[in-house]
């Protein structure tokens, strides 16, 4: 799918049309033109291949505001990531995968059923809910369970529009757990992730973040572009300080005070149980996302002629 012509269709409701063209400089008229600009640019490169459909272009140029530099830029580094970084965690998604289930099983990551107020959607993190001396799951495991939850829902492109808002829980997280991830994973995440893969973080959320948060984010923080670090918001023991940000409604019942009533987003089972059935629906797309992707910097030009840049729309 290498021409203006592919199938692709728009998807965005009206709200998320209207912001598209507020806050990312989206201009529907000129959206394929857009696309077709990076691809023909991604498909010259001799160092790396990617996806080059426009569904999948357009996350890069929506998270860019549709700046062909800087989306030019997350292309490439995204490539990086997925061929040379974490080569084993973007191949192969599989949410048959018995080690990914189990992942998805325990609870560990899940988008939460409904957008907040902002039309954003909301990632939760339960970083200590598995037992890391019983090595039922590896560090692959969780990162591709993690990354295969968030391809899905990027292919909603209402949510690269709108955004994330991303929540951990560390109530269960333990020296074991800091352990488990080392202090060399910790920054080879923080360093790769943020900045790397398309997708509005407008928030990141750290709840019960206690001594053991604090190391970690002393090895992973510096590691931080900028702009994430003045995102995050650390909150104690106290979830009503959770509620101010994220409503109560669009919670799990486990999140939520015992005599608490009012609607709620279910069980993190039931949340659990219907996104391993979307993404068993969703698996052909799943598998298939993974390829047509290589990197070799070996290849890479040393000498860039300035006319590559001449027409670019630069933030």
């Amino acid at each position: 799918m290498d021409t203006l012509t592919d199938s692709y269709v728009c998807t965005l409701d009206e709200a998320s049309a209207t912001k598209a063209k507020k806050e990312l400089s989206e201009d529907p008229a000129d959206r394929l033109a857009a696309v077709e600009h990076l691809r023909q640019w991604a498909l010259q490169q001799p160092h790396f291949k990617c996806r080059t459909d426009t569904e999948f272009l357009l996350r890069f140029l929506r998270t860019n505001k549709f700046s062909q530099l800087n989306a030019r830029k997350m292309l490439e580094r995204n490539t990086d990531l997925r061929c040379n970084v974490f080569p084993n965690c973007f191949q192969n998604l599989d949410p048959l995968d018995p080690n990914v289930q189990k992942v998805l099983d325990m609870g560990y990551c899940f988008p939460l059923p409904k957008r907040d107020r902002m039309g954003r959607r909301i990632f939760v993190v339960q970083a200590g809910v598995f037992n890391p001396r019983l090595k039922e799951v590896g560090q692959n495991d969780i990162m591709r369970a993690n990354i295969m939850v968030f391809e899905h829902i990027l292919g909603d492109e209402n949510n690269i529009v709108n955004g994330f808002v991303y929540f951990m829980d560390l109530s269960q997280f333990t020296t074991k757990h800091l352990t488990f991830w080392g202090a060399t994973m910790l920054r080879k995440h923080s360093s790769n992730i943020f900045g790397k893969f398309p997708g509005r973080f407008k928030e990141i959320h750290y709840f019960d973040a206690g001594p053991v948060f604090e190391a970690m984010m002393a090895i992973s923080r510096p590691f931080m572009p900028e702009k994430f670090k003045n995102r995050i918001v650390i909150h104690g023991k106290n979830m009503e300080e959770v509620y101010k940000s994220i409503e109560k409604h669009l919670l799990p019942r486990e999140f939520l005070p015992d005599d608490y009533v009012g609607p709620c987003a279910g069980t993190i089972k039931e949340i659990t149980d219907q996104l391993k059935a979307d993404l068993i629906q969703d698996r052909e797309n799943l598998l298939n996302s993974g390829k047509d992707f290589l990197y070799d910097a070996k290849k890479k030009p040393t000498d860039v002629p300035n006319e590559s840049f001449r027409k670019l729309n630069i933030d």
